[in-house]
This record gives structure tokens, C-alpha cells and sequence, in this order.
């Protein structure tokens, strides 16, 4: 940005021409003298289209009116720079060396267009156009070096258009000041302004300014605000190219300014996410755009985290490394934040909620993760010892766990979430020794399965509420369930005393084991080889889960007394109803069935035996009258046969006798 400090030497130069001559040459004939020593000093033309006065007293400079520099020939015709009045004000050393003072630089309202070409050319650039670097230290021609104890800008416009990238930004009502004690040596430099409607400011000190705009590095302390937001950076930093070293230090607080500046409306952040985002840390950024953020400190609300983040800006999308750890996190926010603005409201008590899932941000950024973290607090899940790694690549997140400490036992496996083709979830999950309990309340609301299980899990669905995620989930998985006891249930009792009263608060089976496999189809769990083993008593079950209504219809067929009487005691139990409310009661029908059926065997049983009888009957009869004899192993049809033809044989022998 060396052109800033070449205008203001050259329209330094320009007052001395015109204080010393004030009484020698006409206005119109110093103006004249200062357009042509401007466009011989910069290549740009200088027009003034107002009055040329120079001043004597306070202080000797010249006040330039209707004011335009020239625009690079390949970006338009518009002035590069054109301002209304512009005071110039030098030491009486500008009279006598090459050593100038600056007194005042004053520019009123001007209008400042900066652009960059497809080829990446700037119209700032005006060493380039002139075709070579200049050979002095200095900020222009003849001069060794110039101070300026206060310059200032007022009502400034700045249009920043780049063809290269498509980005176009706009400052407004700038005011600005600038304090320089050499050209080589520190400046101030203080700006507020007005982008995109939202306020922002920068105060910055540089060790020395003409190094840096050489391109070389130089120590920097700035800070920059917008709204209750601010970024501090204490280091060195270079603009060409762009490179930083230092410790950089900030606060979120007002996110509508924020994301208002990048045009966008802000998101509805739930507590312990970062409505309130504290930063610090050792801050490195490469000529290549890579960023090292080093032993980073980052504040979400109540949760604090530690680590580093590195950032390659290269490319379409951000490419983002991050290890971060924290003690206990509290995410809570994530399950119980009803806030509006994210779809419609549930879908009723106890349904999956129908607000729209929006994980948009996961295009923002590519990259790699770690996290550790001693507790973490999801709501409606409390988990130990936590450790994830994971990816994230153009919308689609995996998210592997080992070893969590969750619900009394450990999880491992992974998570994925995909959003490159509309929004599904999935997972590959295996937990060892979990408590269904908690496991069952957290996820189902069902509290009456007490005992530590394994579970293996695969599913996936799809979806942009949870509602429609429930409701298409598909996967499959087995459950291996320990000692325990189904409260609510005692079937036992209900055996005994054929009595529905039995099922109730209070009333429970105890049990040794439970094994079931399953399958999840468009979004119901089904089951068809459930064993359960308990004292005195064993069952089995088939049915189903529709996740996505919240309700079950199984059917349980213990039997008890196996060992004591043959074929034990059997009572089938139907479990029905919606989650919130489930209903235990005997299964009547079935038993009436089965009772029926019983009967229809005895009398078959009965009917086939006087079937048996009343045939014995005629057999005997029929063999008595034919005078027949059956013999040993013959049945009656044989004999009677066989007692015919010896008949008929004597008959025939008689006719011949």
C-alpha cells in the first residue's frame, strides 16, 4: 500500500511549490504546476476542478478543492480517488531539506475505489504501471523521510471490487487518522466505519511503517471491533505477503453484527455452544494462507476447551485439523432448546420433534478431529470419560468412539451423519454392559427393564427432522441382557392366579437372562426369538417397536412350573400401547383357543376310540356267523377271505362226489 504514502509526499511536495510561490505565481497556474508534477511522480493524472489557496498562517500548506486521481486504464472510468476539499499543512523544514514535516493531512468526504483485475493486478499499483521500484528509502522523490503528527480522513467511501475472487465490499462513513513519527519509524492508525450496515473499527501500531509497505515484516499490535466483538493480534505481521506471528486474543459476544456483515442471518446458537466464544492463543498465518493456531484456549459459554487448530484458507473449502480437550462440558442445551425458528413444533407429547434438523454448516469446512473430555453432558445423555476422533469431508461427518463411559458401561463404534444428497444419520455401535435402564428412559422413555446388557446396533435413516429420521430408520442388531428384573410385571403371579391385578406398580419379574436378535424396517424394530430365562419360569416372544409412533405391540408366552408339572403353566401376555403408557394384560383369546382346542382333540380322541370299538364289534360278529377262523396274526378281512374260498372249495368237491 506504498501509494498512500507516495500521494501524500507528492501533494506534500506540491504545498511547498505553492507556498513558495503564493506570491509570485496565479492559483490557476499552481494547479496547473501540481497536475503535471503528480502524473510525473505517480503516472496517475490529478485533476482539480475547485481552487488552489495556499495558506501561510496557522501553518503553511495549500487547500486543494474538487480533488480526483485517475483510475488504472484496465478499471474504468471512474476516479481512483476523488475528495471535495484536501488540506496539506508542512513544517517550515519542507522550505529548507528533504526531511518534511507534515503538519496536517485533512481529507474530506472522499470516494476511494480500489480493484483488482482477473489477472490479480491492483490499481494501487503504481510502481508497476511506472515499470520499475523506486530507488529511494524514502516515500517519493528527494525525500529522506517525512513525519505527520496527525493526518485524518472524514466521511470516507471505500469500494473494494476483486474479479479475481468475485468479492466486493463496502466501507462507509470512515473516518480515520493516522499519526506518523517517521517514515521509517512507528504509526498510529485509528478507523471506524460502516460495512454493510454494521459498525466496525480497527486501531493498529506498526514499528515501522515504510518496511512494511516494502514488504517486509514488522511489529504489529491491533485491534479490531465489530459490535461487542473484537479480535486482538500482538506479533509481527507482513502484508505482501500476507504472514503474521503473534498472540491473538478475542470475544463473540454479538453474533446478529457478525453474520450480518457476511450477509447472512445469524443462527440460533443453544447455550454452552458459543452464544458468548472467548478465544486466545499463539497465532501463526503463512504467505501460503495456512493458519497455526497453538495452544489455543477456547470459551463456549460454560464449557472451556484446550488444544490446537490448524487452518489451510487454500482452496474452495477450508481444510480444518483440530485436537481438543476439555474436563466436564456441559452440552445440555442440544436437547431441551425449543427455541423458535428451526420448523415446526413437535409433533405432539411424547413424539419425535418436527423442527428441521439444519447441519448446513457441515459444507463449510473439510478437515480432521480430536476430542477428549473427562464428562459431557448431552441432556438427555451423560457420558464418562469421553475420547472421539472423526472426519469431515464434503458434508458428510464420521465420528468414531472407543471406549466411552456411558450409561454405566462402555460404547465403541461410529457415527456418521451425511448431508452431500439430503440429510441421514447412521451408526455401527457396539455397548458392553450398559445399563437398560437409563439406556431405555433416555432414549424411549421406558423405565422397566433394571439390568446391564450388550448390545450390538447397525441402522441408518434419513431425513430432515428427527420425526421423518425415526420413522425410516433400517438396520439390524442383537441384545444380550444379564440378571435383571421387568418391573411393572409379574407374570409369575399372573400363572398362578389367572388375575390381570398382577400387572401393576409395584409388581415385577425377576429374571436370569434375555437374548433377542432384531431387524428395523421403515422405522419398526421387529423381533421373533426372544428368550427369557428366570426362576421357575422361561418365555418367549415375538412382536414389534414402531420407533417412529413410540409404540409396541409384543406378545410374551411364558411358562412356569416346567420342571414340577408336565408341560408347566403357560399364560400368554400381550404388551401394547404408546411408550408413555404401557399395557400389560393376559392374553384371553389365546388361552380360550388353546382350551378350545384341547376339547376338539379329547372328543376326536373319543370318537376314534368307539370308531375303534363298534369296528371290533361287527369283526367279531361277522367272523361268528361265517363260522371262520382267524388265525394268528390274520387280520378279520384275511379271515373271512381265506374262510370263503375254503367254502366255496368244499362246496365244488361235493357236486363231484
Amino acid at each position: 500500500m506504498r501509494w498512500i504514502i507516495r500521494i501524500v509526499v507528492t501533494l506534500v511536495s506540491l504545498a511547498v511549490v505553492a507556498v513558495g510561490a503564493v506570491f509570485l505565481i496565479p492559483a490557476e497556474r499552481i494547479a496547473r504546476i501540481a497536475e503535471s508534477q503528480f502524473e510525473a511522480n505517480t503516472g496517475r493524472k490529478l485533476t482539480i476542478t475547485g481552487g488552489v489557496s495556499p495558506t501561510l498562517w496557522p501553518r503553511l500548506g495549500v487547500t486543494l478543492e474538487g480533488v480526483a486521481i485517475s483510475n488504472a486504464d484496465w478499471a474504468g472510468a471512474e476516479p481512483m480517488l476523488e475528495a471535495s476539499r484536501l488540506d496539506v499543512g508542512v513544517g517550515m523544514s519542507a522550505l529548507l531539506g528533504r526531511d518534511v514535516v507534515v503538519e496536517a493531512f485533512e481529507v474530506e468526504a472522499p470516494i476511494i475505489r480500489l480493484a483488482r483485475n482477473a489477472q490479480g493486478q491492483a490499481n494501487w499499483d503504481f510502481l508497476t504501471e511506472l515499470g520499475g521500484e523506486d530507488e529511494e528509502d524514502g516515500g517519493g522523490p528527494g525525500v529522506n523521510s517525512v513525519s505527520l503528527p496527525k493526518g485524518t480522513i472524514t466521511g470516507a467511501t471505500i469500494i473494494y471490487d476483486d474479479a479475481s475472487t468475485g468479492l466486493r465490499k463496502e466501507l462507509e462513513a470512515l473516518d480515520a487518522t493516522l499519526r506518523l513519527d517517521d517514515l521509517a519509524g512507528e504509526a498510529q492508525v485509528d478507523v471506524s466505519a460502516l460495512m454493510d450496515g454494521q459498525s466496525v473499527s480497527l486501531s493498529a501500531q506498526v514499528a515501522g511503517l515504510q518496511p512494511l509497505l516494502d514488504g517486509g515484516v514488522q511489529g504489529i499490535s491491533a485491534t479490531a471491533t465489530l459490535g461487542a466483538n473484537q479480535v486482538s493480534f500482538d506479533g509481527v505481521a507482513g502484508i505482501e505477503p500476507m504472514q503474521a506471528k503473534g498472540g491473538v486474543e478475542g470475544v463473540v459476544a454479538d453474533h446478529p453484527s457478525l453474520f450480518g456483515l457476511m450477509g447472512q442471518p445469524a443462527p440460533r446458537i443453544p447455550e454452552g455452544l458459543g452464544q458468548r466464544v472467548e478465544f486466545g492463543g499463539n497465532l501463526t498465518l503463512t504467505p501460503e494462507m495456512d493458519v497455526f493456531f497453538r495452544d489455543a484456549s477456547l470459551a463456549l459459554d460454560q464449557n472451556r476447551l484446550a488444544g490446537d487448530i490448524d487452518v489451510r484458507l487454500a482452496g474452495e473449502v477450508p481444510q480444518v485439523t483440530a485436537r481438543l480437550a476439555g474436563d466436564r462440558l456441559d452440552f445440555s442445551a442440544m436437547s431441551t432448546d425449543t427455541s423458535e425458528g428451526d420448523g415446526a413444533a413437535n409433533a405432539g407429547a411424547g413424539g419425535w420433534s418436527e423442527a428441521r434438523l439444519d447441519v448446513s454448516g457441515l459444507s463449510a469446512v473439510n478437515g480432521d478431529f480430536t476430542f477428549k473430555a473427562n464428562a459431557l453432558d448431552l441432556g438427555s445423555i451423560q457420558l464418562g470419560k469421553t475420547a472421539l476422533s472423526g472426519s469431515l469431508d464434503r458434508s458428510r461427518m464420521v465420528t468414531r468412539f472407543e471406549n466411552i463411559e456411558a450409561f454405566d458401561g462402555l460404547v465403541s463404534g461410529q457415527f456418521v451423519v451425511n448431508n452431500r444428497a439430503g440429510l441421514s444419520v447412521g451408526g455401527d455401535m457396539i455397548a458392553d454392559r450398559v445399563a437398560m435402564q437409563r439406556l431405555l428412559s433416555d432414549f424411549a422413555g421406558f423405565e422397566r427393564l433394571v439390568a446391564d446388557a450388550s448390545l450390538s446396533l447397525k441402522f441408518l435413516g434419513v431425513g430432515d427432522t428427527l420425526d421423518a429420521i425415526m420413522r425410516s430408520l433400517s438396520g439390524e442388531g442383537r441384545l444380550d441382557v444379564g440378571a435383571g428384573e421387568l418391573l411393572g410385571l409379574d407374570i409369575a403371579g399372573m400363572i398362578r392366579n389367572f388375575d390381570a391385578a398382577y400387572v401393576g406398580e409395584g409388581s415385577k419379574t425377576v429374571f436370569d437372562d434375555i437374548t433377542a436378535s432384531f431387524t428395523i424396517a421403515d422405522g419398526t424394530l421387529r423381533n421373533d426369538d426372544l428368550n427369557f430365562t428366570a426362576s421357575l419360569l422361561t418365555a418367549t416372544g415375538a412382536g414389534a417397536l414402531d420407533l417412529g409412533a413410540q409404540t409396541v405391540d409384543y406378545r410374551l408366552v411364558p411358562v412356569a412350573l416346567a420342571a414340577q408339572i408336565d408341560e408347566g403353566i403357560s399364560v400368554p401376555v400381550l404388551i401394547t400401547g404408546p411408550w408413555s403408557n404401557v399395557k400389560y394384560r393376559p392374553d384371553l383369546k389365546s388361552l380360550l383357543d388353546r382350551e378350545l382346542e384341547e376339547e376338539k382333540e379329547k372328543l376326536k380322541a373319543a370318537a376314534r376310540a368307539r370308531e375303534a370299538e363298534l369296528k371290533a364289534k361287527a369283526e367279531a360278529k361277522l367272523v361268528e356267523e361265517l363260522g371262520v377262523t382267524r388265525g394268528e396274526g390274520q387280520s378279520v378281512e384275511e379271515a373271512v377271505k381265506d374262510g370263503l374260498e375254503e367254502k366255496a372249495k368244499d362246496a365244488l368237491r361235493s357236486l363231484f362226489d
